[in-house]
């Protein structure tokens, strides 16, 4: 019962809960994410210009050039491939430092800490 009085046992349980929801999340998007890259159907994610009336030829030349060149489907799903691929590490990371914590915490509840009374020690004779 002592162990659950022990804060690393709870922080520990909590980092393994997160990171498995991480390491589940970034798996199965990552998944996802690969077989849409090998299929080559890629969904268009990029709204036509033409649908916004503020703005004309000459505004989307020059404020758009940047976003527009790296903004095809392929480099997108890459991205965001390349995201869940950092969440799953994340949560495997966030899995192993959970597992430490509740490890230590198990390990100190079972261990007492051996503190010695100053007042408790018999006084030298002198």
């Amino acid at each position: 019962m002592t162990a659950l009085r022990n804060p690393w046992l709870p922080v520990g349980l909590f980092l393994v809960i997160l990171g498995f929801g991480n390491w589940f999340t970034g798996h199965d998007k990552s998944v996802e994410y690969e077989r849409l890259l090998a299929n080559g159907n890629l969904p268009s994610s990029v709204e036509n210009v033409e649908d916004f009336p503020e703005l004309d030829g000459r505004t989307n030349a020059t404020l758009l050039a940047s976003l527009q060149r790296g903004s095809d489907e392929y480099t997108i799903a890459n991205a965001k491939l390349d995201f869940y691929k950092v969440v799953q590490s994340g949560g495997r990371l966030f899995i192993l430092v959970g597992l430490f914590c509740a490890a230590a915490g198990i390990i100190r509840s079972w261990y007492p800490q051996r503190r010695v009374d100053r007042d408790a020690t018999p006084a030298r004779a002198r």
